[in-house]
């Protein structure tokens, strides 16, 4: 009795061939779905690997010359682009002031173009570059008031930061500001800190302000 049964109980777990069948349907159909899971999953690291790669190459692309500068934005984007360029603020005459957070002289000069910025701000593009940075880049703007400026980060160059518009404007130290006529014309860099007095006597001599 007790063979009889084991017999009558294995024949009873044999799946028959439609049961096989379907099973083997759905086994398929699950290694389709992993297949499709694991192929979305690297599609989506692939492409994020790429998106990180093109914005971090783009972010650190451009151009130094200075006729035709064109830098990452740091803040304040005029385009919504990422980039801050020269040709798209022709219309007005440009103050392209560059400045570091461990640079002393920079913040000793930012209340002075923080009062004359606001004054002439609709007859003026006033433009920040940050150049050489090795800190808080928007500490200074934040404390004297330029950062409603446009800021760009300079690339390339020698020195650590990025300093390649800076070197080719003529840098000597930091800060140095660079003027430029309304259309993209470059007129004069000066090296160095500029008081209140030195930068409105520069943009009435080049622009003609006062």
């Amino acid at each position: 009795m007790a063979k009889k049964s084991t017999a009558s109980t294995s024949r009873r777990k044999r799946p028959t061939a439609e049961e096989r069948r379907e099973a083997a349907i759905r086994a398929s159909r699950k290694a389709r779905l992993q297949w499709v899971a694991v192929v979305g999953v690297g599609a989506l690291i692939v492409g994020g690997v790429l998106g990180v790669s093109i914005w971090s190459s783009r972010s650190q692309s451009g151009d130094t010359t200075i006729s035709a500068w064109d830098l990452p934005v740091r803040d304040n984007d005029p385009n919504g682009d990422g980039r801050i360029t020269l040709s798209e603020f022709r219309g007005k005459p440009i103050v392209l002031n560059f400045y570091a957070d461990w640079c002393s002289a920079c913040e000793a000069e930012l209340p002075a173009f923080s009062a004359v910025s606001n004054e002439f701000r609709d007859d003026v593009n006033f433009v920040h570059v940050n150049s050489q940075e090795s800190g808080n880049w928007h500490r200074l703007v934040d404390d004297f008031g330029t950062d409603w400026w446009p800021i760009a980060k300079d690339i390339n160059g020698q020195q650590s930061g990025g300093s390649g518009l800076w070197r080719s404007l003529g840098g000597t130290g930091m800060p140095i500001t660079a003027f430029y006529d309304a259309n993209g014309n470059y007129l004069d860099t000066v090296n160095g800190a500029m008081d209140e007095a030195r930068l409105r006597s520069a943009m009435s001599t080049l622009f003609g302000v006062s």
